[in-house]
């Protein structure tokens, strides 16, 4: 049903974004991730889903595209600028 949900939303008008985050966990987050529209899955402490989702929300050049989330090396402010359509 999510899939199905997904395709409907990203066929319809609206600005829309999906976001797929690794496995949660309830580690500490670390301000660092990796987000693309191509991630490994591995792991991502709740927090940093959290924040980056935080920071997606006051950006509004990002929509209509989805995006997976991993632990990473990138600040989450950072790594939200890299995913700006121009």
């Amino acid at each position: 049903m999510k899939k199905s949900a997904e395709v409907a939303l990203s066929r319809s008008g609206l600005n829309w974004l999906i976001v797929r985050p690794s496995l949660l966990l309830d580690d500490p987050g670390t301000g660092t991730v990796s987000l693309g529209p191509a991630e490994l899955h591995g792991e991502i402490a709740r927090e940093d889903v959290a924040a980056t989702l935080a920071e997606l929300l006051h950006e509004p050049r990002i929509g209509r595209q989805i995006l997976e989330l991993d632990t990473g090396s990138t600040p989450i402010e950072e790594a939200v600028r890299a995913n700006v359509r121009s």
